[in-house]
């Protein structure tokens, strides 16, 4: 009877700040794109999308922060997700068009205007939070590595 190989489990490597692409900083791209579509003379449908192009180095701690697990590559290998509800990535914003401004006389128009400035701003809020946990490892995993070669950095 042949022995039995067990497989090691990979260590995985803690975040350091030579990882960004945005020197010593995460970069990430947040896309916001508005689709209208109009039908002979009425605007039938419109919809937001805010897609998030995160840092190659915060891939792996994006998927596990997705609150919806919608992520995938493009054609190209570019990873992105996205925080919306619907499985296609787009926010429906009713009839007429998404506004950002939300001063207008009818109070339907604002609360449209205002649920695509929530969505947004959710996925800007969301991206920024992905920065501050991945610089947090990145530092503190710089600090261990200072600290286990008695090394000091003066700042």
């Amino acid at each position: 009877m042949p022995a039995k190989k067990f497989a090691r489990a990979k260590k995985s490597r803690k975040l350091r700040t030579a990882d960004f692409c945005g020197d010593g900083e995460p970069f990430t791209e947040i896309e916001v794109r508005i689709s209208i579509r109009v039908l002979n003379e009425d605007i039938t449908r419109s919809r937001l999308a805010a897609t998030i192009f995160p840092d190659p180095a915060l891939e792996k701690h994006a998927v596990k922060a997705s609150p919806n697990g919608k992520h995938g590559r493009d054609e190209n290998g570019v990873f992105a997700l996205c925080l919306s509800e619907n499985f296609n990535g787009w926010e429906e914003m009713d009839e007429d068009y998404p506004r950002v401004a939300e001063n207008f006389f009818d109070e339907s128009k604002n609360e449209r205007a205002r649920a695509m400035n929530e969505y947004i701003q959710k996925s800007v809020d969301w991206t920024i939070a992905l920065h501050r946990a991945g610089l947090a490892e990145a530092r503190q995993t710089e600090a261990g590595e200072s600290k286990a070669s008695g090394t000091t950095f003066l700042m």
